[in-house]
């Protein structure tokens, strides 16, 4: 049985949802045109998500009000509403009527915000709340500011001109960094130094005299893989000889401190990372206990993965003849090769061969990739990081899968198969919609298809009234529409103030049984 902790959380984002969906009349895509102008094609699903995920209050009480923030607030980003949330929160015991009527702002004697300044629904909107978090920002004594922000560093070294602080959280970095545009000491964003704390130690030198000029704070940046980085306080990246330079003012015991510290920090590379071989088991490990296999559809048909035996991940298409090989980390190289050849001719040569090889480097994302230097390090065993095997379905889907797709691709093989299909995305990842041919009689796909035949530039309530007998509900079928305009089977156009649909480029392809959906539905590799 749930606790009534759990039923509560879960009322609130059912309720959230609801409201959402309404506001916007689509879900969980937006769609053009939406009354309340949230960016077309925006995930909506996604936003509620940030906002469920990063609720300060642990019970999801902020989030009817995000939400609504979020739509009556155009082009304020889902973040910068939770960041401020958060300020709120993390204040809540000093919120009290008597230091909101001392403030130097005038809400009205019968304000909300001052009978009950604890409660968010008090504020209309996201710049009120804003104004009140500054204000105690703003009374927060020198004094206080300190005695916080000391809490939060090292002090490794201090004479009378050097200080060196290593920064532990994000209030002492912001303290320490004062005067400078570190964004590891920004007071908008802290996940720039929640980032950089992961791949390893930060270190401010602070000159107290200042004789040094703009040079009187200096950032350093100890990755774990020894690598270095030097900044200024404009943030400008130091190399060589200004290095140097600064290094012989430092005294000894200073750089020594630096030293002993990072020694000490640097994480046992047994215990927080994985060998390439190992994080190939892992990979392994993660396919074979898929629910079904792994397939992709590409302009060559649609191609399946099985792991053999002998650990060689092998793509197997509709056309017999052709096989390819694309085994990545294949015994703990640092590599992976991609590989396919076609049946032999009448001389003994394959008719097609190809092959392409990817280094460490090319196995990775902007975000995604091996080491510390991602934000993402797939050799992580961190467990508070990722989800069970959700690191390995990242690479899979966002670096593996590209590079067996551009293989896939080659005109070579559209040729030597005689294959060549259509392919199309859609814009919800929630959307499960593959649309095959022939559709079931009597469906919604069938039915559309064949009044926009007679009927082109016609809308989806037209179509209600005409062919389905009755009018059709506020945003109902919504994402049928959004996905069905997605697979380019129809297009949509804008008529005046409303959106019409009429027969799209890819309709003749899928009366071919030619036209193939290429990602799979709910995030699944492919």
């Amino acid at each position: 049985m749930k606790g009534l902790g759990n039923i509560l959380i879960e009322g609130r984002v059912e309720d959230a949802q609801k409201y959402f969906e309404n506001a916007v009349g689509s879900w969980p895509v937006a769609e053009p045109g939406n009354p309340v102008g949230i960016g077309v094609g925006t995930n909506l699903q996604g936003v509620l998500d940030h906002f469920v995920n990063e609720d300060p209050s642990g019970n999801n009480k902020y989030l009817m009000w995000m939400i609504k923030t979020y739509i009556n607030e155009e082009s304020t980003a889902p973040f910068e509403i939770t960041s401020v949330v958060k300020r709120f929160h993390k204040n809540l015991d000093r919120l009290t009527p008597a230091f909101i009527m001392n403030m130097d702002v005038n809400f009205g004697p019968d304000s909300r915000i001052i009978t009950s300044p604890k409660n968010i629904d008090s504020y209309n909107d996201l710049d009120t709340l804003e104004r009140v978090m500054d204000e105690m920002d703003a009374v927060q004594t020198k004094k206080e500011k300190e005695k916080e922000a000391k809490k939060g560093v090292d002090k490794l070294y201090e004479d009378d001109r050097w200080l060196l602080v290593k920064p532990n959280t994000y209030e002492g970095s912001c303290y320490y960094g004062s005067a400078t545009k570190w964004c590891t000491a920004s007071k908008d964003y802290p996940k720039h130094f929640e980032d950089y704390s992961k791949k390893g130690l930060l270190f401010y030198i602070i000159d107290k005299t200042k004789d040094v000029g703009d040079f009187f704070k200096i950032a350093l940046f100890k990755k774990w893989n020894g690598d270095e980085e030097w900044y200024d306080r404009a943030d400008n990246r130091l190399e060589g000889s200004t290095v140097k330079a600064i290094e012989s003012l430092l005294p000894l015991e200073l750089t020594n401190a630096i030293e002993e510290e990072y020694v000490g920090g640097v994480p046992d590379k047994d215990e927080s990372t994985l060998t390439l071989e190992q994080f190939k088991s892992n990979l392994n490990t993660y396919i074979l206990n898929l629910p079904r296999p792994i397939t992709i559809s590409t302009e060559t048909g649609k191609w399946e993965l099985e792991v053999n035996s002998t650990g060689n991940w092998e793509w197997a298409g509709q056309d017999p003849r052709v096989e390819l090989i694309a085994t990545p980390f294949y015994e703990g190289n640092e590599d992976m090769s991609v590989y396919f050849r076609t049946d032999d001719d009448d001389l003994g040569q394959p008719a097609l061969e190809y092959r392409d090889y990817y280094g460490l480097q090319e196995l990775s994302t902007e975000y995604l990739g091996p080491g510390p230097d991602y934000q993402f390090n797939y050799l992580s065993t961190d467990p508070n990081t990722f989800r069970p095997y959700q690191i390995e379905k990242a690479f899979i889907s966002q670096i593996y899968i590209p590079l067996v797709r551009r293989a896939l691709k080659n005109e070579e093989l559209k040729d030597y198969t005689g294959l060549d299909y259509t392919t199309w995305d859609s814009q919800s990842y929630v959307s499960s919609y593959t649309f095959k041919y022939p559709p079931k009689q009597g469906g919604m796909t069938q039915l559309f298809t064949d009044y926009l035949k007679d009927n082109p530039r016609s809308t989806p309530n037209q179509f209600y009234e005409d062919v389905l007998g009755r009018p059709r509900p506020r945003a109902h079928n919504n994402m049928f529409f959004a996905a069905i305009k997605d697979s380019g089977i129809v297009k949509m156009e804008r008529q005046g103030r409303q959106f019409v649909y009429s027969l799209g480029p890819n309709y003749d392809a899928w009366t071919q049984g030619k036209l193939l959906r290429r990602g799979r539905a709910y995030g699944q590799p492919g």
